[in-house]
Order: structure tokens, then sequence, then C-alpha cells
């Protein structure tokens, strides 16, 4: 049953979640998306509820398969009789910036292949669009990126998420191979070719590379 909800049902099922949710612009407008000074995505999780259900209705083909859907996000329980139920999640995800990116999710529990919808809102023009796609999609990085002192949050880009016509790319990572090796290539590229900001990172960065280099055989096992 797993490997028919993870490799069939679950990544269809957000696809076309993604695409009911931009069938539904108006609807989307209409949420309430903040509180005083609080952002709140609980109407966008009923709206999404609502839509998946009808969508689990239309395109399971596993006879017997139930789906109860509790918010906020749609963490999902699929059960069927004789086995054991199977908690999966799709993260919801929204924001009104002007350049469509998010503060992400800190990267120590943070599962980076989870499934993830993504809403955009563009205030001054009235707009809204809806993309999905694994959650480590939509990780950006930059070429000169300083690693954090605390847990990472690295910043999440709408326009690196999967459009709705795309198929689901199935592709997974690793925390490690997602963020540790950008961060790694980051603080190289400050070494090789110059910060515009100097950091005191940078100069422990120097250091770990000259001992490494000065005695290459102590690290032939990592």
């Amino acid at each position: 049953m797993e490997d028919y909800i993870d490799n069939k049902l679950l990544p269809k099922l957000t696809k076309l979640l993604c695409e009911e949710l931009n069938a539904n612009k108006e609807a989307l407008k209409g949420l309430v998306w903040h509180i005083h000074e609080a952002n709140t995505d609980r109407d966008f999780s009923d709206l999404s509820k609502t839509l998946l259900e009808d969508i689990f209705k239309k395109h399971n083909i596993k006879k017997g398969l139930t789906l109860e859907i509790n918010t906020p996000d749609l963490n999902l329980i699929f059960s069927l009789e004789g086995n054991p139920p199977v908690k999966r999640k799709i993260e919801l995800k929204s924001t009104k910036s002007p350049d469509g990116t998010l503060q992400g999710s800190t990267i120590r529990n943070l599962d980076v292949n989870i499934w993830t919808i993504f809403c955009r809102r563009d205030i001054p023009k009235d707009e809204i669009e809806v993309r999905y796609g694994r959650y480590w999609r939509g990780m950006e990085s930059s070429s000169h990126d300083l690693f954090q002192d605390r847990t990472p949050r690295p910043r999440l880009k709408f326009s690196k998420f999967q459009d709705q016509t795309e198929q689901p790319i199935m592709e997974k990572k690793t925390a490690r191979s997602s963020l540790g090796k950008r961060y790694a290539e980051s603080a190289i590229n400050r070494i090789l070719e110059g910060p515009k900001r100097h950091s005191w990172q940078d100069d422990l960065v120097k250091e770990i590379i000259i001992i490494v280099l000065e005695d290459p055989d102590k690290f032939k096992d990592i």
C-alpha cells in the first residue's frame, strides 16, 4: 500500500490539487490570509482539504482505501482494512512578497522531499497562482551564501516549483545534499572569488582548507 501511495497516488493528488486551486482563483482571493499582524493559512488549508477530498474520490483506484484529512496544512491518514494506517503530509505555503520568496522551515527536522503546494499572491496586480513539487525544489541559495550560525532556514522561491502542467518530478534528495553541499560550494566560492562583504566565516573556511591541504591523508576516510 505504501508503494502505491508514495509513488502513484500522492504525487498525482498533489498535482491535481494544484490544478484545482488554480481553477478556483476567485475563491483563493476571497480567503482570509492574515488576522491582525499574524499570518494564517487556515482558510487556505480548509479550501485545499475540501478540494482534495473530492479529488481523492475521483482518482483513487485502490478498492477499500480511505483518506482522512486534518488541517492546518494537509495531514493525511490513508487506511485500508488489514493494513496499518499510512500517515503522510502535503505542506501548504503562501507568499505575497514581490519576488515570490518565503522564509522556509528550519532544516533540522524538515523532510525536504515532502510534497508542497505553494500559493503566490501578487497583491498590487490582484493576481494569484499556485505551483507544486517536492519541498527541495523551491529551496533557494546563491553562489556566495554565508552558512548560518543557527539551524539554517533556507528560503523558498515560488518560481522554482513545478507548473501545474508538469508531471511530478519524483527525484528525492537528502537534507545534506540539498543544503550542506550548497553552503560548502558557496564557502569555497567566497574564498576563490572574494565576498562582497567579508565575514569571520571566510577566515574559518580558509583555515580549514589550509589544514586539509597540509595533511590530506588525515581526511581520506571522510
